[in-house]
């Protein structure tokens, strides 16, 4: 069989195309998330993010912003004030789910919905 070396570039060509598509696929987190609370997570493809998150024992939106990582199912959070929150979370539907530590320690479950798409 004789394989012409123009349909091997061909070939080659194609496959790059699919796999470069397959890697630049987004993350599902990337863009702004809210609740009717109050709180709203922002997610940029930097892997830095911004977030405002309603305290109800306070009454206050705590704000935040900094780097996030990404491993499987857990997020970490490391804050311009050099604090680390690291949790679970999930998404089903539009929902995001994940808990968020506040600097006194308290965990404050989110249930956030896409509201922009990055």
């Amino acid at each position: 069989m004789n394989i012409s070396k123009h349909s091997v570039l061909i070939s080659f060509v194609f496959a790059a195309a699919v796999l470069a598509g397959g890697c630049a696929q987004p993350s599902p987190l990337y863009g702004t998330w809210n609740d009717n609370a109050g709180s709203s997570i922002s997610f940029m493809n930097d892997n830095t993010f911004t977030a405002s998150i309603y305290d109800s024992v306070s009454g206050e939106k705590i704000m935040s912003s900094g780097r996030y990582n990404v491993l499987l199912n857990a997020l970490t959070f490391t804050t311009e004030d050099n604090r680390t929150i690291v949790t679970e979370w999930d998404i089903r539907g539009n929902m995001l789910y994940l808990d968020w530590t506040l600097a006194d320690g308290s965990v404050t479950h989110l249930v956030l919905y896409k509201t922009v798409s990055l």
